[in-house]
């Protein structure tokens, strides 16, 4: 496979508050750099009018033909009014680790690697900066390469750890089939907290680990001031084209076999899961659901059903749904239509995402949100951020979030166990 090399960023990320950097490693894939703020949204916490603000926010740097980067994390869905006054979805305690739910900037300097390009060209920015963005990067890994880890730091590094036992998460894996039992939902998302911790000056260097570990088509790291998101993530949320809106969830998960014969047995037995496919197959219903209603009529289509996806270290079922959006629909529309995702909440969402908010008893933060950029045309990438390390470079404290759909065929140790799985692979990210 033909793969771009991860640039040296830790000059840039040592002496800019804000960096972005959303990478593909594809050589079809396309990636983005970008450096400094012009301005910026943060919201804290989901008040009421911060989505307008977003929008408002959004729209105004698109009249300005200008780049906008940021997340939108998980828990923003509170002042969506996604349900009726009657049938509100309760307030959760925030997230533990305090994490801002919002934040986009406009960056000074944007630089793309296009699809189909090994070479990162500078697409807006000029003067002093742009020069050291630009030298930064093509500069020699080695030139750039620092030790960010002092004797002194060394204590500071603390491996991921669960926040919930098993007989925890096995009660609360109860309580969802017998939800499933009565028909309250179909499937849900259940996902366990964890937490670490690791010096603030190491967040691009566990970022590296993590690229280089995972190699995901969506990867991203994230630094607004002390606020580090370092994310793996394989699923795309919604990508706009023009008045085309794409959304390609997964539902199904395997590793890469050591051999041509193991991974095509691997691979074939994802292709023919039932688990799997029921799992996938409610989700895609969902986003056509979702997309409908900002669809022109007639437009929502499901381009392709179980589809399997090979990538540098798994196999994974993706569906892809389309449409073709109504006139007249703004980001805050389609983000009212859609978000949270699906694929991190469960059929029917709103049913699943008030069992949601009674098992897990926190806030997700930015976990199950998504990260990405609008463009100055307009179009824009977004993802499901999900197989993340969120660091705060000011205390040291990192949070992960680890979990999998729970459907009437799932058992709960085979679940617990895949947890325990995608959480050692983030846990050896996080090394001195």
């Amino acid at each position: 496979m033909n793969v771009r090399d991860l640039p040296p960023l830790q000059p840039l990320c040592d002496q800019h508050a804000h960096v972005v950097l959303l990478w593909d490693e594809r050589i079809e894939g396309r990636a983005l750099l970008g450096v400094g703020a012009k301005r910026s949204l943060l919201v804290a916490s989901p008040t009421p009018g911060s989505w307008d603000s977003w929008n408002a926010f959004v729209e105004e740097t698109q009249q300005r033909e200008a780049w906008t980067f940021g997340w939108l994390g998980y828990d923003m869905h509170e002042s969506l009014d996604l349900a009726e006054a009657h049938e509100r979805l309760p307030a959760i305690p925030p997230h533990p680790g305090g994490w801002p739910l919002m934040c986009w900037w406009e960056p000074e300097v944007v630089v793309e690697w296009a699809a189909g390009s090994m070479t990162p060209n500078l697409v807006a920015g000029t003067g002093a900066l742009a020069e050291e963005v630009m030298q930064c990067l093509t500069a020699s890994p080695q030139a750039t390469t620092t030790n960010h880890v002092t004797e002194a730091a060394l204590e500071d590094w603390q491996p991921l750890e669960p926040c919930w036992s098993e007989d925890t998460y096995t009660a609360k894996f109860d309580r969802i089939h017998e939800a499933l039992q009565r028909g309250d939902i179909y499937e849900m998302n259940l996902c366990m907290p964890w937490s670490g911790r690791a010096p603030g000056e190491a967040s691009w260097s566990i970022f590296e680990r993590l690229a280089s570990h995972t190699r995901a088509p969506h990867t991203a790291y994230v630094q607004a001031g002390p606020w580090r998101s370092m994310c793996a993530s394989p699923e795309r949320f919604l990508a706009k084209r023009g008045r085309t809106l794409h959304s390609q969830p997964i539902k199904g998960t395997v590793k890469r076999g050591q051999t041509p014969e193991e991974d095509d047995a691997l691979k074939h037995a994802l292709a023919t899961s039932e688990k799997e496919q029921a799992e996938n197959v409610m989700i895609v219903d969902l986003v056509r659901n979702d997309l409908s209603r900002v669809a022109a009529p007639d437009s929502v289509n499901v381009d392709e059903l179980f589809g399997i996806h090979t990538f540098s270290t798994v196999h994974q079922m993706i569906s892809s749904v389309s449409c073709t959006l109504a006139d007249g629909v703004t980001p805050l529309d389609i983000m009212r239509a859609t978000f949270p995702m699906g694929s991190m909440t469960g059929a029917p969402k709103l049913s699943a995402m008030r069992h949601i908010a009674a098992l897990e008893e926190t806030g997700r933060g930015v976990y199950s949100g998504a990260i990405g950029y609008v463009a100055p045309d307009g179009d824009w990438d977004l993802n499901v951020v999900i197989r993340s390390l969120m660091h705060r470079a000011d205390n040291g404290r990192i949070d992960a979030t680890f979990g999998g759909a729970i459907t009437l065929l799932a058992e709960a140790q085979e679940e617990y166990q895949e947890c325990l799985l995608k959480a050692e692979a983030l846990r050896q990210c996080l090394v001195p």
